[in-house]
């Protein structure tokens, strides 16, 4: 059923008072002018008389002292800043409701408020306080009751939220909203994203994971305006996760100093370890990447200490046998694109005139003429150029403004071009952005529920997208271990202004060329296949650059 009408929400609290990043999904809510706060919901159940001194130090968990003291002491997480809504929602209706407990932790509302509650007509709730509610009360909104789990529910039920990921030593933290049930835990996945673990902050590991979230409410409100299906098809193992509380004292105590080793490897791979990545080409397709145990490739550059070539894209149709990539010089701190002959000869730099970073040089040729779109993030737009062979360049036009995308990708596709990218310093590595035109002479509009997917897994892009047999397929980047690690094949299952989904068919690991360490960049086209693989080196510009990026942010001059 299609909402001709606003949709009606209404939130569970103990208070007005709501924690940043609870602020943050109400707010995104508030802004769209199709959704309506129509009801607040108290819990009058935690109004209790005051404890003695003697009383509270009776009750204390000692056993998780040290965790606690930290989180309220010490811990500087942004999202647990508390911003007050009493006076924006002063004249929102407000029903306080005392539950019925059951149990360690289960809360039942009566029927009278429940009654009371549907009378509002409500199309969704969101749990922004209380504990665990069941009963009733679940199936009194048309679309249920959503609440948050910031961990991944299918390996970690229970919290603190962002710290097992990182005792664990996980790559990835997940999150997810879900419609609540009655069985705790397993609800439906409505969205479910991942992140790169922090391992050496975690008031950032915090931060991260809820601010990815807070735009999930009105997401899913977007695809019920859309009439998109807002269940995912998601598998949810969460009774086989594993219940976690709150560390031990012993456990924070580990925490610490695994925190305090991240750290250290953090700054040194930062100064030591600089990506050094080379070019290779072989005869082959992406069934070749996928089937084979091993590539024998020619490799076109070499890993060195102070430049490295990427990205590389070779030119449409090969009639030139020419290819683009990014030469990038760690001495000058920048990128740009150059293009040479296939086998690494000819090497020329094109001039673009931009003097800030370029990368990812994404080529296509489109009536008889090739153009270029270079990553150029810096100047918070995205150009697409003409080019020829010589390596004479002109701009055609801009297709975004005021969006710094990073490796962005063009495909026509089903009577219309789509763009597919990340953005900078928005989870670039994570969020995928999706962008159309009837033409490349008209304007570019964002998908209607950008950004579309949030997964540092198989996100942001990884090379041309192309066509086999009337199925369209993407590659993506996984950079959940490191940056770069590896490439996963996605076949899109659904493509439209309103909706997106894709799925993994193969995934490409470094190890098939050797002793590499990475690999995040697949083009083939008319039997050839270029990749670009990963090393670390050394490099002194790069210590000289770092070393000095971290005295300027200590002396607050960054």
């Amino acid at each position: 059923m299609k909402h001709t009408e606003k949709i009606k929400f209404g939130i569970l609290c103990n208070s007005l008072v709501f924690e940043a990043w609870e602020a943050a999904c109400i707010n995104h809510l508030l802004n769209h002018p199709q959704i309506e706060l129509k009801l607040l919901v108290a819990n009058k159940t935690i109004i209790k008389a005051k404890q003695g001194i003697l009383q509270k130090l009776g009750q204390y968990q000692y056993r998780n002292f040290l965790f606690r003291a930290y989180k309220r002491f010490v811990l500087k997480a942004q999202s647990f800043d508390y911003i007050s809504f009493e006076a924006q929602f002063k004249t929102i209706p407000k029903l306080n409701c005392t539950t019925i407990k059951k149990g360690k932790f289960s809360e039942y509302f009566n029927s009278e408020d429940i009654n009371e509650i549907k009378s509002y007509q409500l199309d969704f709730m969101l749990r922004f306080g209380f504990n665990i509610i069941k009963g009733d009360i679940l199936k009194s909104c048309k679309y249920g009751i959503w609440s948050f789990h910031h961990a991944d529910n299918d390996l970690i039920r229970g919290g603190p939220i962002g710290f097992w990921e990182i005792y664990l030593k996980r790559n990835t933290t997940a999150a997810v909203l879900q419609q609540l049930n009655s069985n705790l835990d397993e609800g439906k996945v409505l969205r479910k994203g991942y992140l790169k673990t922090v391992a050496h902050s975690y008031a950032e590991n915090i931060d991260q994971l809820t601010e990815m979230t807070a735009i999930w409410p009105l997401q899913v409100c977007i695809d019920l305006l859309n009439q998109n299906e807002i269940i995912q098809n998601t598998p949810n193992n969460a009774e086989q996760s594993k219940l976690y509380k709150y560390p031990k004292n012993w456990q924070f105590l580990y925490f610490i100093l695994l925190l305090l080793k991240n750290k250290i490897y953090f700054h040194f791979e930062q100064l030591f370890l600089s990506e050094s990545w080379q070019i290779a080409r072989f005869e082959g397709n992406i069934d070749s990447l996928t089937h084979q145990s091993k590539i024998e490739a020619s490799y076109i550059s070499k890993s060195r200490s102070e430049t490295y070539n990427a990205d590389p894209f070779l030119w449409p149709n090969n009639d030139h046998k020419l290819m683009l990539f990014e030469h990038f010089s760690y001495k000058e701190n920048i990128g740009k694109i150059a293009m040479s002959n296939e086998d690494g000869s000819h090497f020329k730099v094109i001039d673009f005139g931009i003097k800030t970073h370029l990368s990812y040089p994404f080529c296509f040729e489109h009536e008889t003429q090739v153009y270029c779109l270079p990553e150029q993030a810096e100047s918070n737009k995205v150009t697409l150029y003409k080019l020829n062979a010589d390596g004479q360049v002109s701009v055609f036009k801009d297709l975004l403004q005021n969006f710094a995308s990073r490796d962005a990708s063009l495909i026509f596709y089903d009577f219309k071009w789509w763009l597919f990218c990340t953005k900078a310093n928005c989870f670039e590595n994570a969020a995928l952005f999706i962008f159309y035109a009837d033409s490349l002479y008209d304007d570019f509009k964002p998908h209607q529920n950008n950004p579309v997917k949030v997964d540092v897994q198989n996100a942001r892009p990884a090379g041309n997208l192309f066509v086999k047999e009337n199925k369209l397929y993407r590659p993506a980047q996984n950079n959940a271990k490191l940056y770069g690690h590896k490439v996963h094949i996605n076949e899109v299952t659904q493509l439209s202004k309103k909706a997106f989904s894709e799925e993994i068919v193969h995934t490409v690991l470094p190890e098939k060329f050797g002793n590499y360490k990475g690999i995040h960049h697949v083009t083939h086209q008319n039997g050839q296949t270029v990749v670009d693989l990963k090393q670390t080196k050394f490099s002194l510009y790069n210590f000289r650059y770092q070393i000095s990026r971290k005295i300027k942010r200590i002396l607050g001059k960054d």
